[in-house]
């Protein structure tokens, strides 16, 4: 992406055993939780929003290499401790806005 600042939302999530997360949620990854939502019968957004920031964030994470591809929603949900979306000025300790790398172990 570049230096290219996104709209979409960004989060950090902890997971037990791990160290804290970010990312940067795409387009792709809203349009899952879009089409991921009336499958599984999940409320909206606006009624649910820790579930669908948990789940977009794992989407992202997924997506960028942050987690392991074949870790599953439901593995992912169970471990996760924390999940919160980031605001523009918490940028503040890595002036490129960028996502921290993942931590060690093995996802």
């Amino acid at each position: 992406m570049g230096d290219v600042k996104l709209a979409t939302p960004r989060f950090r999530f902890l997971r037990e055993g791990y160290d804290p997360v970010e990312v940067q949620s795409t387009n792709a990854d809203l349009v899952l939780w879009d089409m991921t939502r009336p499958r599984q019968k999940w409320p909206t957004m606006k009624d649910a929003p820790f579930l669908a920031q948990t789940f977009i964030a794992w989407a992202a994470a997924r997506r960028t290499g942050a987690i392991p591809t074949e870790l599953k929603w439901e593995t992912f949900l169970e471990s996760v401790l924390e999940c919160t979306e980031l605001d523009d000025d918490e940028d503040e300790d890595d002036p490129a806005g960028r996502p921290t790398p993942p931590g060690p172990g093995p996802g």
